[in-house]
């Protein structure tokens, strides 16, 4: 969550502070099950990759209060992380952000619904 809308919630009270984190949590749930969807599964012959090991890694998980963070952490047999080679790279393919992309209002109306829920109570 950004240090404005951090303080937004604040002012508008604590109910809608964890309402807005709660709806967070579970939007970036949705964005993960529409990454594991888009995510492409490895076909090559390479010995180093299993097979779905990369949409397999794909969780939601937070190293600080108050964020959430989609990762996708598939580690290759030779110890090479490889998420981001497959999101970034030229001839890679994106899903990470195509997932963002595609659910953004869906998470955008939660939050702001869980929010407006919140402060009626």
């Amino acid at each position: 969550m950004n240090k404005s809308a951090g303080k937004i919630l604040t002012e508008l009270g604590e109910n809608a502070k964890k309402a807005a984190l709660k709806a967070l949590s579970e939007g970036a749930e949705i964005v993960a099950d529409e990454a594991r969807k888009r995510c492409p599964v490895y076909e090559g012959n390479d010995p180093r990759v299993v097979k779905g090991a990369l949409r397999d890694s794909i969780y939601v998980g937070s190293q600080r209060a108050n964020e959430v963070q989609i990762i996708a952490d598939a580690m290759a047999k030779d110890g090479l992380f490889y998420g981001r080679i497959v999101e970034y790279s030229p001839k890679g393919r994106p899903f990470l952000y195509p997932a963002l992309d595609a659910k953004r209002e869906s998470v955008k109306n939660l939050i702001v619904e869980s929010v407006r829920r919140a402060i009626r109570k």
